[in-house]
């Protein structure tokens, strides 16, 4: 046995010598804060899963607004979990909130503060760039792309991010069991 004292390098190399791998197990996100992820984790999911608005107004092609003021036609709306089911043609919008799908035919999403509406009418009050205001399917990350690393601490962000992910559960490392004597 050693009594003289040792660098800290080399005293915890001695320590780990002794030391085995822990096992992996699987625990649910509400039981992952603080824990160590065993393995690279991969989306199961895309984010936004389709073309989505990034605000609140009218979807329309970006063709028809090259020009303003413009009048449009309102064919219907497209709320966040309702999408509108029909396509947006010439001469055509739909009223549109953050985060509702973007209607077929639609490729611009003018905000409501730069429009004017008068009954079934909507009108185009600037100029605005074709694709403006709309998140493209798989912006954040799409299904398959790895955010999360082995060995990463599991935190807020990172718990939040699994589970963005759909990711239920976490493999993880088991916590080791120490003993010391004296």
């Amino acid at each position: 046995m050693r009594t003289d004292l040792v660098p800290a390098a080399e005293a915890l190399s001695i320590i780990l010598e002794g030391a085995s791998p822990v096992d992996v197990e699987t625990v649910p996100l509400a039981q992952a804060h603080g824990r160590v992820l065993a393995r690279d984790l991969p989306a199961l999911r895309t984010q936004p899963p389709f073309r989505a608005s990034a605000m609140d107004g009218y979807a329309l092609r970006g063709a028809d607004a090259q020009t303003a003021p413009v009048s449009l036609k309102i064919i219907g709306e497209a709320a966040a979990g309702h999408p509108f089911a029909g396509t947006v043609g010439p001469g055509e919008a739909v009223r549109i909130f953050t985060g509702a799908p973007v209607p077929q035919g639609a490729d611009t999403v003018q905000m409501q503060e730069n429009t004017s509406r008068d009954g079934d009418h909507v009108t185009i009050l600037k100029v605005i760039v074709t694709g403006h205001s709309v998140r493209p399917e798989g912006l954040d990350f799409k299904a398959g792309d790895v955010l999360l690393r082995q060995g990463d601490v599991i935190d807020a962000q990172r718990l939040s991010l699994a589970a963005s992910m759909n990711h239920p559960a976490l493999p993880v490392w088991r916590r080791p069991r120490i003993a010391l004597a004296a």
